[in-house]
């Protein structure tokens, strides 16, 4: 099975955890939140999470989750993830981080779980209201 790295700045990937316990009832099994401290050099990033991904490794292959392609967390795992069991994928939102947790689909082989993944992430963005000026063909 799968194990989900969720990587972030702050405290996201800890409040992607609580809401996903939320939506699911239980606590996501072979999910772990990383946080990076916003004042931590790129080197003490480079060495957290290259401890975090040799513990998480010991169990089976890896799917990092970071919340933005560019930024710290991203460039940094996809620095320190060139083994071959770990992939890397940026722009995560909550309702990837939901799926991977309720549904029976860490399984699959990595490659697979990856496409996966981003076409949920994808699907769940929506307009949902564009406000009245969308309707009148208003700005």
């Amino acid at each position: 099975m799968v194990h989900v790295m969720l990587l972030t700045r702050g405290q996201l990937a800890h409040e992607w955890l609580r809401a996903t316990t939320a939506v699911c009832g239980t606590g996501p099994e072979e999910m772990t939140a990383v946080t990076l401290p916003y004042d931590n050099s790129c080197d003490e990033d480079r060495g957290h999470v290259r401890i975090a991904l040799r513990e998480l490794r010991k169990r089976g292959p890896v799917l990092v989750l970071t919340d933005l392609h560019g930024s710290t967390p991203t460039n940094v795992a996809a620095e320190v993830a060139q083994d071959a069991g770990v992939a890397v994928v940026a722009g995560a939102n909550l309702a990837m981080v939901v799926r991977l947790a309720c549904d029976p689909v860490r399984d699959r082989p990595l490659p697979e779980l990856c496409d996966w993944i981003c076409e949920k992430g994808r699907s769940a963005i929506r307009t949902v209201c564009a406000g009245p000026a969308a309707a009148e063909g208003g700005r």
